[in-house]
């Protein structure tokens, strides 16, 4: 198994999930991006390295509170992004 952040497989389904209801005026890969990126950088990695690493870190990401951090600091981003988007958004 190679080392893998768990933390980015977590943020990229939840993104999948809930980018509907995030109302962001753009839905382009780039701003997916920029939120993907931002979330991550305010939660913690959670590197593994085998499979009983990744089961251990599965299991604690189980947690509501894992899970409402990680919807919170994904809300913040996206308020980022739709507020300052690294790439011109043009009204149709």
């Amino acid at each position: 198994m190679k080392v893998v952040n768990l933390m980015e497989r977590v943020v990229e389904a939840a993104l999948e999930q809930q980018w509907k209801h995030l109302r962001m005026p753009c839905d382009c890969e780039i701003c997916k991006n920029d939120v993907l990126a931002l979330t991550l950088n305010a939660l913690p990695t959670r590197y593994v390295s085998n499979d009983r690493g990744r089961m251990i870190v599965q299991a604690r990401m189980m947690d509501e509170q894992y899970q409402a951090d990680v919807l919170r600091e994904m809300s913040l981003a996206s308020e980022v992004v739709a507020k300052k988007p690294s790439h011109t958004i043009e009204n149709s």
